[in-house]
């Protein structure tokens, strides 16, 4: 053993290198530089250790984190293949090699293997080259600290402390059983295409073959008859298919659903592993009570101690206007809310709407200002600033009505962008496969039932009595809350609810941007893929002409 020592204390100053081997270096030197993993009273800690390196919930890329080596070597020494004079220099790098490895997989699991500066850097050169402003406060970990990261080496409790260091531990363990499920799948049988929708009733070959398709990933039953007859078990399986892929629910096997079908699993593979990746920006977990939009599932849902209390729908920022991706606190909602029109919109939008349509300020309800001055705005005080990075010198204030963009309630987190939570005056785009008709801001679904949870962190009691007078009133009126409630808007496009798999559309091609800032697939730049599946033009059709 004081032979493996002096071996290893001689790599330990001769062979590190890199951030990693500063930590290797400085774990030997907080235990006197003995070896950690050699050695019969080490022999279980080893075990757990080389079990660790290749589990899936620590290692789900299958990162080789030197284990080939690893093996290699406990091979030879078992075996007796190496000459007596060299076995303490060949412990020596094995513990150091099991060392460096325990450090690797702790960084993985901390911080991945994306850099999101990189990202960052690709967000930003989407405003020079597609007008879009792409935000994501990211906060990247450091690396954890060595005094528990030690321990844990010197006593051999390694799972638990790896455990420890997992990221949103519920999600992130529900993606890893996915990502085995999936892994798992057999190759998916393609499904000709055809111009007939497969409906209730039918009888086809194809049916055959989809039904297939639908057993291997979990949607049509496993010991369900696999005949040419779409039966009623077929059409369940369909709408949960639909369901978890955002298709229009029909019930029935359209081109559409085809093409979906036909996607290969690898696929789904990919996206549950970008998924996993983005964990590695948040903690554990979140609050005990908290709200979080998921901005590609257009779902809000309202946490407490574990449970979720309400699910409501969510139009988000158009695709060239991204909803910003950030963490807040909410802490007061406006009932009959006024509505001042952002600079950018002012410019984007309004001066070229009044331009079509100058009675387009009186018909909704819209009020200039100039200081506190109410005053009267010509087209020709307004096109200097269309295009100008000087601000707009006047504010427009729509005043509170059924007409207001923001609808009857706004649910404010002040933050830097300007964007928030808040009713809306077109609810039927909350009836829309991809809700994507904001200019940032996130229009809620039944708005009043979110309303009805806050209330119980108000300031003074309300009685429903009390805010149907508010609002009759049509008087702009602050509710402010005891506890600010966190507010989380996250970009997750695959997630399990109630058992089942759900995938999203990568809206605004920031898994594409992630998957692509990969150690193993690395790009330097980012170039918006010519054919999306959303396009801006189809999404301006079914836009008002300014909306936020």
């Amino acid at each position: 053993m004081e032979n493996i020592t002096q071996n290893l204390l001689y790599s330990i100053q001769t062979k590190l290198k890199g951030e990693n081997g500063k930590i290797v270096r400085e774990i030997y030197a907080k235990t006197g530089n003995r070896p950690l993993w050699i050695g019969t009273e080490n022999s279980d800690k080893m075990a757990e250790l080389i079990q660790a390196l290749k589990d899936p919930l620590f290692n789900y890329k299958n990162k080789p984190f030197d284990q080939k080596a690893i093996k290699k070597l406990l091979y030879y020494l078992d075996n007796h293949t190496i000459p007596l004079e060299k076995r303490a220099a060949v412990y020596a790098r094995l513990d150091l090699l099991l060392t460096n490895s325990y450090v690797r997989l702790v960084r993985f699991i901390v911080q991945g293997d994306v850099d999101w500066q990189l990202v960052q850097k690709k967000f930003e050169a989407l405003k020079k080259s597609d007008d879009i402003q792409a935000v994501w406060e990211m906060k990247p970990k450091p690396f954890p600290p060595y005094n528990p990261l030690v321990q844990a080496a010197v006593n051999g409790n390694i799972r638990n402390y790896l455990v420890s260091l997992l990221p949103m531990e519920e999600r992130y363990r529900k993606l890893v059983k996915l990502l085995k499920n999936y892994q798992r799948m057999e190759k998916f049988p393609k499904i000709p295409y055809s111009n007939k929708v497969f409906k209730l009733g039918d009888s086809s070959s194809r049916i055959i073959q989809i039904k297939k398709r639908l057993q291997i990933s979990g949607d049509y039953p496993q010991n369900a008859p696999l005949s040419r007859k779409y039966d009623e078990t077929l059409r369940k399986a369909v709408i949960t298919y639909q369901k978890r892929y955002l298709l229009e629910v029909t019930g029935q096997v359209d081109k559409t659903m085809t093409w979906y079908l036909n996607q290969p699993v690898k696929k789904n593979i990919q996206a549950i592993i970008t998924n996993l990746d983005k964990t590695k920006l948040y903690p554990k977990s979140f609050e005990d009570e908290y709200i979080e939009v998921n901005i590609p599932d257009f779902n809000l849902r309202y946490y407490k101690e574990g449970e979720m209390l309400m699910k409501k729908g969510v139009v988000v920022g158009r695709i060239d206007r991204p909803t910003p991706i950030f963490d807040d606190k909410l802490e007061y909602m406006v009932i009959n809310p006024t509505w001042t029109i952002p600079d950018n919109l002012i410019k984007r939008d309004l001066i070229h709407v009044l331009r079509e349509n100058p009675n387009y300020l009186l018909e909704n309800n819209i009020h200039v200002f100039q200081g506190k001055k109410e005053i009267e705005i010509t087209q020709e005080q307004l096109d200097p600033y269309e295009h100008s990075d000087e601000p707009v010198p006047y504010r427009f204030v729509q005043f509170p009505g059924d007409n207001n963009a923001l609808g009857r309630i706004k649910f404010m987190f002040p933050n830097k962008y300007a964007v928030y939570l808040h009713d809306t005056d077109n609810k039927t785009l909350l009836d829309r496969r991809y809700k994507i008709y904001s200019s940032g801001c996130m229009r809620v679904e039944k708005p009043f039932d979110l309303a009805d949870l806050l209330l119980r962190h108000a300031k003074k009691y309300y009685s429903q009595k009390e805010i149907e007078e508010i609002i009759a009133s049509n008087e702009p009126t602050t509710i402010r809350l005891k506890k600010p409630i966190p507010v989380h808007i996250t970009y997750f496009t695959v997630y399990e609810e109630n058992g089942l798999a759900y995938f999203k559309h990568d809206i605004y091609l920031y898994d594409m941007i992630i998957r692509e800032s990969v150690t193993d697939n690395m790009k330097p730049t980012f170039t918006v893929p010519k054919k999306r599946m959303i396009r801006i033009e189809k999404q301006k059709q079914n836009q008002k002409p300014l909306s936020n």
